[in-house]
């Protein structure tokens, strides 16, 4: 219904708020993480960078408070 396989879409969905609460700056990346169902901050990073072509700590730089 989507356009989506439904992993495809979950990751879509989960980095949506991941990319929103690193924006708002006040949220370490472990908590980032446990908020949108990873079990760790290395798992996040990963599929983060796999997803978004960046780090989640160069994200963060450069997207702070926008």
């Amino acid at each position: 219904m989507v356009g989506a396989r439904p992993m495809q879409y979950l990751t879509t969905w989960r980095m949506a708020v991941a990319r929103d609460l690193m924006r708002r700056g006040r949220v370490a990346l472990d908590e980032v993480a446990a908020q949108v169902g990873y079990a760790s901050a290395s798992t996040f990073s990963t599929a983060f960078s796999r997803h978004t072509g960046q780090p989640p700590g160069r994200f963060m730089k450069g997207n702070v408070g926008k």
